[in-house]
């Protein structure tokens, strides 16, 4: 039986662990499909090695001790970027199908990859201010081809402004079907005239918890451990409400990031580990305190215990996964985190809600691959 060409463009080498992760399981979950999925290597700007190095804003540097102080910075920002080369990259090249790299979107319409269907995938493709303004690529203008879909796209905050919804507008129009990730992302896309936009579960939950274990790495921690990943370390009293809520159950506190100094608090830093030990880590912790979106989505569907901490924007993410769980109360703060932590989470109703949802995403890809 002959198999439709997918090419997805997705979020994948954005180096961090929800982007990887998301992009593996929508390859995936295409395959299952019945598709043969290839994942379209476009790189942005900031996504190329020598700029993740060299992009600093060197503004409000003024003096000699300031452009020393950046300086010394850049060389640990060296460091770690290639470290994240080693570890994401990795996996990014050892389990994603990839077409020749892309650059810009000029160089996508000179010769753009060959398929019968084209997609935008899921995480913040459509998000302006993450991708330093509208990009078209992320719109699929670089194809005529009249088979074009969102899959659980994501926008990431809930207004635009009224030039950036004329562009949007011009840009879906040429879609057959658009599915995003967050209720507000529908309620947005509404307001632009698109009334049959569906509402999607990110890829990483449509996978299985089984199927993540089987990519995972072997457990790591022997001890009974909390988990704590915070994204780009906007603690916001996390560590704080972390270390609390370990003392009180008995756990070390673990925490997963890109750090290389262990921080105040922490019993355990888990630095520049890979997408497997990501997996392993949250597979196997006995409580969760995160403010990243993929965070929660490892965490529901490994059914752990957890609280959600704020971070200082796109928190529309974390709200729509929480609304949709009915878990909205786990989002907490310093003053009211006791209470909350004390609560049980009755993973049979949520296991119910994602048995629902995927059933609905797996009709939504159905209906977009066959028509």
């Amino acid at each position: 039986m002959h198999k439709k060409k997918v090419a997805i463009i997705t979020l994948h080498r954005v180096y961090n662990f929800g982007s990887a992760l998301q992009a593996y399981a929508t390859q995936k979950i295409f395959e299952k499909h019945g598709c043969d999925p290839v994942i379209i290597d476009y790189r942005r700007h900031q996504d190329k090695l020598i700029n993740r190095i060299i992009d600093m804003d060197w503004s409000n540097a003024s003096s000699i001790a300031d452009y020393l102080k950046k300086a010394i910075y850049m060389l640990l920002r060296f460091g770690s970027i290639v470290c994240k080369e080693v570890t994401l990259g990795r996996f990014v090249r050892n389990n994603l199908k990839l077409t020749k790299k892309y650059n810009s979107n000029k160089e996508l319409l000179q010769d753009p990859p060959n398929a019968s269907i084209y997609v935008t995938g899921s995480d913040q493709t459509w998000n302006s201010k993450y991708n330093n303004g509208i990009d078209p690529a992320y719109y699929l203008e670089f194809t005529n081809c009249k088979n074009k879909f969102s899959f659980s796209a994501s926008i990431g905050k809930e207004l635009i402004d009224d030039e950036e919804g004329y562009v949007t507008k011009n840009y879906l129009q040429k879609y057959k079907k658009i599915s995003v990730r967050e209720e507000s992302a529908k309620a947005l896309l509404e307001t632009l005239g698109f009334n049959d936009v569906v509402c999607l579960i990110d890829p990483t939950l449509q996978f299985t918890k089984e199927e993540w274990r089987g990519i995972s790495s072997n457990r790591l921690i022997k001890e009974k451990y909390l988990l704590l990943m915070l994204l780009y370390n906007e603690d916001n009293d996390a560590t704080e409400i972390a270390r609390k809520i370990a003392d009180s159950k008995g756990l070390k506190v673990v925490k997963l990031s890109w750090e290389l100094k262990k921080p105040n608090k922490i019993d355990v830093l888990m630095t520049h580990r890979s997408p497997e030990d990501f997996i392993s880590l949250f597979s196997h912790a006995d409580y969760v305190v995160t403010n990243s979106f993929h965070g929660l989505c490892f965490t529901i569907n490994f059914e752990k215990q957890f609280v959600a901490i704020k971070r200082n924007e796109f928190n529309t993410r974390l709200e729509s996964i929480l609304n949709l769980f009915e878990l909205s109360n786990r989002m907490v703060s310093l003053e009211n985190y006791q209470s909350v932590c004390n609560e049980e989470i009755d993973y049979k109703k949520v296991s119910q809600i994602l048995t629902a949802e995927r059933k609905k995403s797996e009709d939504f890809l159905n209906d977009a691959i066959e028509n």
